[in-house]
C-alpha cells in the first residue's frame, strides 16, 4: 500500500471512530475535504439528515444519564460529579490524567473547572458527536486527542477554554505556577526553543498571578514564536502586554540579542 492511501486509510479510520458512521460515509466526505479529517466531521456534523446517531434523542440521551449516574458519589452537588468520579470517567475511556486530552473533553463537555462535570455538559457534548455508550467514547477519543495537535481551530478553543477552567471560582487570575503546568501541557512542543526561558523568567523575574489577557496574548505570540524564533519582528512598542515586552528585553539580553527599537535607533 502507498504512504497515500495508508495516510487516507488512516483517515477513514479516525474519522469513522469521530462520527460512527459508516466507511462509505466517511470516504465522501473525506474526499470532499482533501482527507482532512476535522474540517470532513465538522461538516459531516453541520450536515442535516446525515447523522441520526448524534441526534438528541431520548434514547441516546438516557443512555448518556445512566452513564453520568455510573459517576456520581452521594457527596457530589445535583447534576454534576466531582473528582473522584472525573478520575473514574477518564480512567474508562482510556484518557491519562495527566494528559492534554483531558482539557479536550474538558473543553467538549462545557466542565465548570477542574475535577468536575455538569449533567447537561455532559449530555449535550457527547450527544454532540453520537457517542452514548462508553466504547463510543473510548473509540472517539484518538481523533480527539489527534485533533488538539492537528488543527489549529480546535487547539486554540481549548486553549482559550482552559483559563476558565483552570481558575479558582471567584478568582479573576491563574496562581502562577498553576498557569506554568497549564502552558506546559498546551505550549510545551509548541513553543519548545523559547519554553525553558519562559519559565525561568516567569519563576525568577515575574513571580505574579497571571490574568487573562496575558494568557490569550500568550497565543498569539506563540503563533509569533513559530513562525519568528528569533523574535527580529516583535516590537516591544507595540500592543503587546508588559509581561511579554519584559521578557523579549530578559530573552535578548539573556542571548546578547538587542530590542528591535534599539537597533532601529542605531
Amino acid at each position: 500500500m502507498s504512504s497515500n492511501n495508508s495516510t487516507q486509510r488512516t483517515a477513514i479510520q479516525q474519522f469513522m471512530a469521530f462520527t460512527q458512521c459508516s466507511e462509505r460515509t466517511a470516504t465522501k466526505f473525506l474526499k470532499s475535504f482533501s482527507w482532512n479529517v476535522e474540517a470532513a466531521a465538522d461538516s459531516y456534523f453541520n450536515a442535516p439528515n446525515t447523522h441520526p446517531s448524534s441526534s438528541a434523542g431520548p434514547s441516546g440521551r438516557g443512555d448518556l444519564n445512566k452513564i453520568f449516574e455510573q459517576f456520581r458519589e452521594p457527596t457530589d452537588a445535583p447534576d454534576t460529579f466531582g473528582v473522584n468520579g472525573s478520575m473514574r470517567f477518564l480512567q474508562s475511556i482510556d484518557v491519562g490524567l495527566e494528559e492534554s486530552t483531558v482539557l479536550v473533553i474538558a473543553e467538549l463537555l462545557n466542565a465548570p473547572t477542574m475535577g468536575e462535570f455538569s449533567r447537561q455538559g455532559f449530555i449535550t457534548g457527547w450527544t454532540s458527536l453520537g457517542c452514548d455508550s462508553l466504547d463510543k467514547m473510548r473509540a472517539i477519543v484518538p481523533a480527539l486527542r489527534h485533533s488538539l495537535h492537528a488543527d489549529e481551530t480546535t487547539f486554540k478553543r481549548v486553549y482559550m477554554f482552559t483559563f476558565a477552567f483552570a481558575r479558582t471560582q471567584g478568582q479573576k487570575s491563574l496562581p502562577l505556577e498553576v498557569a506554568i503546568e497549564y502552558w506546559k501541557l498546551l505550549l510545551g512542543k509548541r513553543f519548545e526553543a523559547l519554553f525553558p526561558t519562559w519559565i525561568e523568567f516567569l519563576e525568577n523575574e515575574y513571580k505574579r498571578t497571571i490574568s487573562k489577557d496575558t494568557w490569550n496574548c500568550m497565543y498569539d505570540f506563540v503563533q509569533l514564536a513559530q513562525k519568528d524564533p528569533d523574535l527580529a519582528t516583535y516590537d516591544v512598542d507595540g500592543a503587546w502586554p508588559s509581561i511579554l515586552d519584559d521578557f523579549v528585553r530578559y530573552w535578548r539580553e539573556k542571548t546578547g540579542r538587542e530590542v528591535r527599537s534599539e537597533e532601529a535607533e542605531e
